[in-house]
């Protein structure tokens, strides 16, 4: 009797330190898979602020037409499919108001006939600083504001700080905001 007992706590035993012996395998793969998930993330929105970097200065060095724009558009679109995993919806919309917001930036200071303006926006002069020469404050402020918010967020991930963005709180401070657009 007393080796079918110590058999039986043997068993249990070693059932439980299998158990135990998964349960901590399986820990270690899903910590593991997070931890490639957010490597993919940072790379993710790393080229995104790249190819989006790349854009914006394009718009800002050459007076691109509407071809140009949408053929950017499309090659930004393209990105975000295929990063979809990656990237959350709130980053991909920024993105697309984003480089939207530039090129209608430039399309503003060439309708402006701004000199100063024009040759500020081929330069590294802050965008709301350009808007500022050409006399539409919040235009420009505005395009800023996107770049400025996309570049902290894109920080922040980077840094191990992935919070949510909030672009519906970000758009309804600019919308509050005066200005000429």
């Amino acid at each position: 009797m007393g080796s079918i007992v110590s058999a039986v706590i043997a068993a249990a035993v070693a059932s439980l330190v299998a158990v135990l012996g998964h349960w901590q395998w399986r820990r270690q793969q899903a910590t593991a898979a997070a931890e490639r998930y957010r490597a993919e993330r940072a790379g993710a929105l790393k080229e995104l602020w790249e190819k989006l970097n790349d854009h914006s200065t394009a718009a800002r060095l050459a007076s691109e037409g509407p071809a140009e724009f949408y053929r950017n558009l499309a090659d930004l679109n393209f990105f975000l499919i295929r990063r979809a995993p990656f990237l959350t919806d709130p980053e991909k919309d920024l993105a697309r108001l984003y480089l939207e917001s530039i090129y209608a930036f430039r399309v503003k200071v060439e309708e402006s006939r701004n000199r100063a303006a024009h040759d500020a926006l081929i330069t590294s002069m802050r965008v709301g600083r350009v808007g500022e020469l050409m006399g539409a404050v919040g235009t420009g402020e505005r395009v800023q504001r996107l770049e400025d918010a996309l570049a902290a967020h894109v920080r922040d991930v980077m840094a191990g700080k992935d919070r949510d963005l909030d672009l519906a709180g970000l758009e309804a401070e600019l919308a509050a905001e005066p200005g000429e657009g």
